[in-house]
């Protein structure tokens, strides 16, 4: 059992030369710190004229590799504060993309709309300065275009074409297998007569 200490007395006002002393002994304690940091690398960065060098997994904004992305959905479902809202219409094997936003006024930074994504199109950059005085400024849309590219329009031409001559192609054939089984059903019908 340990007993309790006794209250210690305050310690007795220091005197004029006393205080002299303390300010003395403080002054020269701080202006060693001071000394000591003087002649070292400075390390303060002198921002917006000088950007700070970031590390490699740094969470800034993202960015999209929209000819890879397959509008999958997989991403938007990943985001625990639904901040993502994709649209995107299929032609064939092609997507005539609307629009593909990210509300950074909810957004967490987490990364975790990278990882679930199957053709790896959605990416966390290093991009960190979104200074505005307008909220809607934090809704940005990631897409480097919107509709359909000429190449795009041309490949779904082309593939719209093929499918047409393949459509083509199996009509005259059933056309012209229904023209063979009459005439061999009636070559067949002639035959047991004679």
């Amino acid at each position: 059992m340990t007993l309790p200490k006794a209250p210690t007395e305050p310690k007795p006002p220091r005197g004029y030369f006393g205080n002299i002393t303390d300010t003395v002994v403080s002054t020269a304690k701080g202006m060693a710190l001071t000394f000591r940091y003087l002649f070292r690398k400075k390390v303060t960065v002198q921002y917006p004229e000088v950007r700070p060098q970031l590390d490699e997994r740094y969470r800034g904004i993202h960015y999209l590799e929209q000819e890879l992305c397959i509008n999958c959905d997989k991403c938007a479902k990943a985001c625990p504060v639904d901040c993502i809202e994709m649209d995107a219409t299929r032609h064939g094997k092609e997507l005539e993309w609307h629009k593909f936003q990210l509300d950074y006024q909810k957004c967490m930074f987490c990364e975790l709309c990278v990882y679930p994504c199957p053709k790896d199109c959605i990416h966390m950059g290093t991009e960190y300065s979104m200074v505005s005085e307008d909220r809607s400024d934090f809704v940005k849309d990631l897409l480097s275009w919107t509709g359909l590219t000429e190449e795009q329009q041309e490949r779904i031409e082309a593939a719209e074409a093929a499918k047409a001559a393949k459509l083509a192609a199996k009509k005259k054939a059933a056309e012209e297998a229904a023209k063979k089984e009459p005439a061999e059903g009636e070559a067949g019908a002639e035959d047991p007569q004679a």
